[in-house]
């Protein structure tokens, strides 16, 4: 007797898959036909372009900013927010030889400023070749006014060489005391070099002097050759020490005194019941031309003049 299971099995195989395919034709769109809505099944129709729709113009896209804000109209480079809180401060207080030796030490740029001083330097090239000064010069950017500076002030500020190198520098600033260098500066510049100055305690200048040896622009006492600490004195002076040692010899010239005598023992004993050796000091050369120096100190004071004179009219 056939077994009847194994049919029912095919049997009902067969069915089902007529029964799927069935179902399938009727979802699969027949040729020519409508395409599906594409809302409907999730996609568009590549083919089919959407309704315009009127919609508002989009505005151009904003620049933008270099570097931190410094005002709302002044952006400033080379500066973390701890350095451009400081520099604000500064501003506020108007507090014009602090910020310009701010300036110095952090060297940070004023991106809208430095642009200010750019256009109108090219501006004013022609006066400088005899043409005539354009009718038109640029516009300052807000929170900085024209005004706040002389005409004597520009010309210092124009005149400083945009890509000179910098010879303030914190280095050279640490030499004449760092932040405070401006009065150790000026006393230097004023001073002699290379012969022995006698500064006492009550001298005024005294702790100029000190600052300077601890830097090493100065030499202190016996750190001073003896033949550079018997310049501090007189030519007659020097002449009397030659009797006092019994120097058979009679000086012209001071440097001819002051090497002969260096040389003959007893003259350091004799110098020093005269001159207390440690007010002694002799001021050595640098190599920057100080000239230059007072060059860049302008152009960094009118600089920090335009910020400042700025904070009467604008808020940070």
């Amino acid at each position: 007797m056939i077994a009847l299971t194994p049919l029912i099995i095919l049997l009902g195989t067969i069915l089902a898959l007529l029964a799927v395919q069935q179902l399938l034709v009727r979802v699969q769109p027949r040729p020519g036909g409508p395409a599906p809505d594409a809302e409907a099944v999730g996609t568009a129709n590549p083919e089919q372009k959407a309704p315009a729709t009127k919609s508002a113009p989009v505005p151009p896209p904003t620049p933008r900013r270099r570097g931190r804000s410094l005002l709302k109209s002044l952006s400033v480079v080379g500066l973390d927010e701890r350095g451009v809180e400081q520099m604000r401060t500064l501003m506020r207080k108007g507090d014009t030889e602090g910020l310009a030796t701010f300036l110095a030490f952090n060297r940070p740029g004023v991106v809208e400023l430095d642009t200010y001083i750019a256009q109108l330097r090219d501006a004013t090239t022609g006066d400088d070749e005899g043409e005539d000064a354009p009718a038109d010069l640029p516009t300052p950017p807000a929170g900085i006014l024209h005004d706040a500076l002389s005409d004597a002030e520009w010309e210092r500020l124009l005149a400083f060489p945009a890509k000179t190198q910098r010879l303030i520098t914190r280095q050279f600033m640490s030499r004449f005391g760092g932040h405070a260098f401006r009065e150790p500066f000026r006393v230097y510049t004023r001073r002699e070099k290379q012969v022995a100055l006698h500064v006492p305690p009550i001298d005024k200048d005294r702790a100029t002097f000190e600052i300077l040896a601890e830097s090493g622009m100065a030499r202190r006492g016996r750190h001073i050759p003896l033949a550079q600490r018997l310049t501090v004195l007189k030519m007659s002076q020097l002449r009397q020490m030659a009797r006092d040692l019994r120097l058979d010899r009679k000086f012209k010239r001071k440097s001819e005194a002051t090497e002969q005598l260096a040389a003959t023992p007893g003259a350091a004993v004799l110098l020093s019941m005269q001159y207390v050796v440690d007010d002694l000091f002799l001021l050595l050369p640098m190599d920057e031309d100080p000239q230059l120096i007072e060059q860049e100190w302008d152009y960094l004071f009118a600089y920090a003049k335009l910020l400042s004179a700025g904070q009467v009219r604008h808020t940070v």
